[in-house]
């Protein structure tokens, strides 16, 4: 008998000019874009955006999932120290809420960018 795959997050997520790239193997990288993409600029992104050579102003990170639930910490990109996200991931959804400076943040929707198909996430 087959264990069941897991699924893995992978691929570009944005909202509004935050934008994460996620790769399977648990890297993340964080950047910001202006102006907002959308899926248009998806393809533009991933060419740019590549762990093999990270801009300046591209943090890399490590994220965790379990049951559906991501959590990680990067660098705030104006200086205000680490920025700590958690959330949920779902059938190609993301939602993160942010902890920095002993405030939380309202929850942050982000959209599937690239690639096209929608990947989906754990208990779908």
């Amino acid at each position: 008998m087959t264990k069941p795959r897991r699924a893995r997050l992978s691929g570009i997520y944005a909202a509004d000019i935050q934008v994460f790239r996620f790769y399977p193997d648990g890297l993340a990288l964080d950047v910001l874009v202006k102006p907002a993409p959308d899926a248009t600029h998806g393809p533009a992104i991933a060419r740019w955006l590549r762990r093999e050579s990270p801009l300046s102003g591209v943090h890399a990170v490590r994220y965790a999932v379990s049951a559906g639930r991501i959590s990680f910490t990067t660098p705030g990109h104006f200086g205000e120290g680490d920025v700590e996200l958690s959330g949920t991931w779902r059938a190609g959804r993301l939602v993160l809420r942010a902890r920095h400076g002993g405030r939380a943040a309202p929850d942050r929707h982000f959209r599937l960018i690239w690639p096209a198909r929608m990947r989906h996430g754990p208990g779908t």
